[in-house]
């Protein structure tokens, strides 16, 4: 039985594809004061150094990636968290095919235009 729609609650799947990278593919939403992407990887697929005004709270459930944050660079593995403050460098490339959840607060601007516009497409509403 199909369940009517709610406002509330969603799944991964029904959320929109947003190509973040020619490799990189997320399913993303937004609230008023956050953005949620779940992220897949490739093996060998990169982040070059970058930073951003939002934090991010960076969680990898699958895979590896070889992470740089700040002055660090570590193996980024299943399970652990990286706490990117606001305006950090950072950057990364998978060493294994890899799934993850990026948070940002406030919602990243560039990623939400994305969001928006994939939406539009789909006939949404934001």
């Amino acid at each position: 039985m199909a369940r009517k729609k709610s406002k509330y609650l969603h799944h991964i799947k029904d959320l929109p594809v947003i190509m973040l990278t020619e490799k990189s593919k997320a399913h993303m939403i937004s609230s008023q004061n956050m953005l949620i992407s779940i992220i897949e990887n490739p093996a060998g697929c990169g982040f070059p150094m970058h930073s951003h005004p939002a934090e991010q709270i960076a969680i990898i459930l699958e895979g590896e990636a070889e992470h740089t944050c700040g002055d660090e660079t570590f193996v980024f593995k299943a399970g652990d968290i990286c706490i990117h403050p606001s305006n950090i460098m950072h950057a990364s490339k998978t060493i294994t095919r890899v799934k993850a959840i990026d948070i940002f607060c406030p919602p990243r601007e560039d990623y939400l235009e994305t969001l928006k516009r994939a939406l539009k497409e789909r006939g949404e509403e934001e």
